[in-house]
């Protein structure tokens, strides 16, 4: 969706056009890839005994020894959360048994009286280019298994508000027929501190969603009851990882075709035989009450877009009975006299719908002359209305839009002055990862610590937030294979079919609530002149770990780690000078 992937743009119109056709096929399952496969041969001889261990920063590939390439000694699953956080784990087992039945339970955490539920689920396997990954965070707590292979668990603890501060312990263990349980020992320390409920997080996520996908993949009517029903779990999610835009189109598929699914206008625009344009703004409310009213992300209205890659507007012709394109390029009579009335029009909906506030022109790495004729138009014709630009690096236009998100690697262009300025101006200030870089990303393969790296990142730069291009824009069958055209696998989604959540999406949750945290914590630096110093050594010590020019290292695990640990002593530190 970014244009970092600059290369898409030799793409012919005939690859295009072959392309558009697939996406409108019907849809294909295909079960997951699995462990358990047939035809999956076994690495390792049979074992008499099912093994676990903890290996919540490495992806587990199929074929590979990890963890169990060598005789470990077991080690305990320890864990720190505040209250109101969700804590997680990755772990593996390994069974010797031919299509060995895996069953995962989990305890309770307990201290003394108190007690606090757990949950695990075996993760499924899909394609990631040519390896076999673990990632897709399943909803059962059994499957068959292939002898010699290893399954991964997601184990995850939500800390409720209420629970008294100290350290639980509990366990967690898998059992398979005629074999000796693996049980692995987990400790939890619940520390003095409260994180809000998403709703109330400050961070500003704003992940593209695509309906369109979800209503292919299930096999249902475009925004009928059955596909609002399904999307509702899946933008409940969402919205629970702190989401405070909604994705909306203007006009049909404003990247050019570039997805599996079309995206399709909310917007239906019809040339009246008298020649005057109206507008059927039906799909567009509905998507918007479902996502503003019924799922509560009531940040921002993220209208795409009055710039699309191909320049062009749809519409229906009553006078001809057909669908007209035209042409309408910045600077040209065409723009103005299709975009000045649609603004107008459109502002007057939004303002009576009382949306006006949240709504912003979207746009998408376009050039500055483009985009100075795009807020000219706003600004003329509905000055209620913001601009929200994702862009390759800031230019002086660019600058002065009111939602900015600069890709990581000129996240630095974005910062010092400018971004206090911006802050004063109340304007918001974030950065995106898609296709560029290569590290760190939420790609299917990418190392776990990536995607928590970048909330860290955020926050210790003071951006309001991150961008990504697919929270779900599905391939096919991502079930199968994350793999699709040119893009990197994983790169055009983060969940999965039937409300499946991944370790990549799930570990990006938890680099937002580390953001939470720190803003937290920044919060207590009036309480006294020791809390200022806690602060600042704070904000030193994060800062020079989360640069711009450390983000493409290979130090993500050892980083989020030392940033963890500074969290809890500054923690400690503000709580000791009460």
């Amino acid at each position: 969706m970014l244009s970092c992937n600059k290369f898409f743009h030799i793409i012919n119109t005939t690859l295009l056009a072959g392309h558009l056709a697939l996406a409108q096929s019907p849809a294909d399952r295909h079960p997951a890839y699995d462990a358990a496969q047939a035809g999956i041969p076994g690495i390792y001889p049979e074992a008499t005994e099912l093994k676990i261990a903890p290996t919540p920063d490495k992806r587990l590939f199929l074929g590979s020894p990890h963890p169990f390439h060598e005789d470990t000694v077991p080690t305990a699953v320890e864990l720190k959360a505040w209250r109101g956080e969700r804590s997680n784990c990755q772990l593996a087992v390994s069974a010797g048994y031919a299509q060995a039945d895996l069953r995962v339970t989990t305890s309770p955490l307990r201290m003394g009286n108190h007690e606090i539920a757990t949950s695990a689920s075996m993760v499924r396997y899909t394609q990631a280019g040519q390896r076999i990954t673990a990632d897709i965070i399943g909803q059962e707590n059994e499957c068959r298994h292939a002898a010699g292979a290893h399954r991964a668990i997601w184990y995850e603890v939500n800390v409720p508000q209420h629970a008294e501060p100290g350290l639980y312990r509990g366990s967690i263990t898998v059992t398979a027929p005629g074999c000796k349980p693996a049980v692995q020992e987990v400790s939890l320390e619940v520390l003095p501190a409260m994180l809000p409920a998403p709703k109330d997080w400050k961070i500003h996520l704003d992940l593209w969603q695509h309906p369109q996908a979800v209503a292919r993949w299930h096999d249902v009517e475009p925004w009928s009851p059955e596909h609002f029903a399904i999307m509702r779990p899946l933008m409940k999610r969402l919205a629970e990882a702190g989401q405070k835009c909604i994705t909306c189109t203007l006009l049909d598929e404003a990247w050019n075709a570039q997805t599996y699914d079309w995206f399709p206008s909310m917007i239906q625009w019809k040339k009246g035989r008298d020649g005057i344009m109206r507008y059927d703004y039906s799909i567009l409310d509905k998507w918007i009450q479902f996502m503003h009213d019924d799922i509560g992300i009531c940040g921002q209205i993220s209208c795409y877009s009055m710039l699309p890659w191909h320049l062009s507007i749809q519409y229906y012709d009553e006078a001809t009975e057909t669908m007209t394109s035209v042409k309408a390029e910045p600077g040209k009579p065409e723009f103005e006299a299709l975009w000045a009335p649609f603004l107008r029009d459109f502002h007057r909906h939004m303002q009576e719908k009382g949306w006006a506030g949240k709504t912003c022109i979207a746009i998408d790495e376009r050039p500055d002359r483009m985009v100075r004729e795009a807020m000219r138009l706003v600004k003329e014709n509905a000055p209620t209305f913001r601009i929200a630009s994702a862009v390759d690096k800031p230019s002086e236009l660019t600058r002065e839009v009111y939602n900015i998100s600069p890709v990581i690697t000129h996240a630095g262009t974005a910062l010092g002055d400018l971004l206090r300025e911006r802050k004063a101006a109340g304007k918001i200030t974030t950065f995106y990862v898609c296709m560029h870089p290569l590290i760190p990303n939420t790609y299917t393969a990418s190392a776990p610590a990536e995607a928590e790296w970048l909330g860290f990142f955020a926050a210790a730069n003071h951006l309001d937030g991150f961008l990504r291009w697919a929270y779900n824009s599905w391939n096919r069958n991502p079930l199968q294979s994350t793999n699709f055209g040119y893009w990197s696998p994983g790169d055009c989604y983060l969940v999965y079919p039937g409300n499946r959540s991944s370790i990549r999406f799930e570990r990006l949750r938890d680099g937002i609530e580390e953001y939470e945290k720190i803003q937290l914590l920044r919060a207590r630096a009036a309480e006294s002149p020791q809390a200022a110093e806690a602060i600042r050594t704070m904000d030193e010590q994060l800062a020079a770990i989360f640069t711009v020019e450390r983000s493409n290292g290979n130090s993500h695990t050892a980083d989020v780690l030392q940033a963890r640990n500074i969290i809890s002593d500054t923690l400690r530190q503000l709580n000791s000078t009460k």
